[in-house]
């Protein structure tokens, strides 16, 4: 029998890992998965995005150049400053104002961020960065939010067991880029981005190489949708990076869930998303879903490790509850929270769940993509699938289903051609 009072004790992300096979920590939440993601897909040692192996070696790239020139005071002192801009105060404003346009989102953000805490959306390949913090001219390439997220989601995909959806995602990333290879925005982030400090040679990702995969079946619904995004005809290559970073994100968040439940030997139960039904009920049973979600993933923590400080339990459940705000898949960032979903988060759905050129009834999209694949529920359908009309009146579901279907008709994801016909197609989502 395993004898704890003599066992060393896990620490936080050994815990994570054991549960959920990857790192996940509130420092980490929110897009930075996804941008750690295409770290390793785009900067990897060799040409292929995703490699075989045990091992995988990246060049970290900072960008620090670009981030300190916006977010840094102390840079006007950088000798760099003075060899690649020559003084020129118009052109250093200008290039100030366009690379600010460029902030990767940060959602619980009120204030002016360290240039070590703003990050560039990766609109182009030459704007996806690493980490990094410092002062002055030093730079250290280190992890302070990409600490294992996206290394969870690049180990899932490159051990795929389908050769064949393995391959086809190996050719989506190659073409993600393509577009934007020449492009203006392009030309100036590779500049500044080779005025900055990386690696001079590849070096070893330790945090992937001890991160699991394969350890489920819903693992396929991450790899499925990442495929379908990447294979989207109709939708720009910056609706596909949003996309892939959002449904990153978005999965990281359900299976949290779902793994939570299972080790703590609990039968699998949808999270209430409240579209707008204007049903008090339905809020308070969203709202304390979201409640029992956190309790649980604490609950399995505290079984896999009793010894964990309550902080670092508590990074852990807040990794949860971030990454699902910053995905649009929760009300707000603070206050009282429930689930719901942002009009960015139905379009990333949509793109990854819908093949391109096709469309679905709406019906059929709320019951076997939000319920039966994804585990959300909204309709009326899914309150009986799970049993939840044996507490809540399911004309409030269906009123949620309603509501849902003119929020997406809004935005341009459902088209209505009669009464009693709605459609779904990713084609509006690009």
């Amino acid at each position: 029998m395993h004898d704890r009072s003599v066992a060393k004790s896990l620490k936080g992300p050994e815990v994570s890992r054991q549960l959920f096979g990857g790192v996940l920590d509130f420092d980490a939440a929110g897009h930075y998965p996804g941008l750690e993601l295409l770290n390793l897909i785009y900067w990897g040692e060799g040409e292929d995005p995703l490699p075989v192996g045990d091992t995988v070696k990246i060049v970290r790239r900072s960008h620090d150049f670009g981030r300190k020139l916006v977010w840094d005071d102390g840079f006007k002192e950088d000798r760099r400053r003075h060899d690649v801009l020559l003084g020129d105060v118009s052109a250093e404003e200008t290039l100030r104002d366009l690379l600010r346009c460029l902030q990767l989102e940060i959602p619980s953000g009120t204030k002016e961020p360290k240039w070590s805490r703003a990050h560039f959306f990766p609109y182009t390949k030459s704007l996806i960065h690493w980490d990094a913090r410092g002062r002055g001219e030093k730079t250290g390439l280190e992890r302070l939010y990409l600490r294992g997220g996206g290394a969870l989601a690049f180990k899932i995909l490159r051990s795929d067991m389908d050769a064949d959806r393995l391959q086809r995602l190996r050719e989506g990333f190659r073409r993600l880029y393509s577009a934007t290879n020449e492009s203006p925005l392009e030309i100036l982030a590779d500049f500044i981005n080779e005025q900055s400090k990386k690696d001079d040679v590849p070096v070893l990702d330790d945090i992937e190489k001890v991160t699991r995969a394969n350890i489920d079946r819903f693992e396929d619904v991450y790899r499925d949708g990442i495929l379908n995004i990447l294979e989207q005809k109709s939708a720009t290559s910056v609706a596909k990076v949003r996309a892939v970073m959002g449904w990153t994100g978005l999965w990281l968040v359900l299976m949290q869930n779902r793994r939570a439940r299972h080790a703590l030997g609990k039968e699998e139960s949808p999270i209430v998303s409240d579209c707008g039904a204007s049903s008090p009920q339905l809020r308070r049973i969203s709202q304390r879903c979201l409640q029992d979600a956190l309790g649980n993933i604490v609950d399995a923590v505290v079984e896999a490790e009793p010894n964990l400080p309550n902080a670092q339990r508590n990074k852990i459940r807040s990794f949860f509850w971030a990454t699902a705000a910053a995905n649009g898949f929760l009300n707000a960032w603070r206050g009282r929270k429930h689930f719901t979903l942002s009009v960015d988060a139905l379009e990333m759905i949509v793109l990854a769940t819908i093949p391109t050129d096709s469309e679905v009834p709406y019906e059929r999209f709320v019951t076997e993509v939000l319920y039966d694949r994804l585990g959300i529920a909204v309709g009326r359908g899914a309150a009986e699938a799970s049993g939840l009309v044996n507490s809540i009146d399911a004309s409030i579901f269906e009123e949620n289903e309603t509501q849902l279907a003119l929020q997406m008709i809004a935005a341009g994801l459902v088209t209505q051609y009669s009464d009693a016909t709605r459609m779904v197609s990713p084609v509006t989502a690009s």
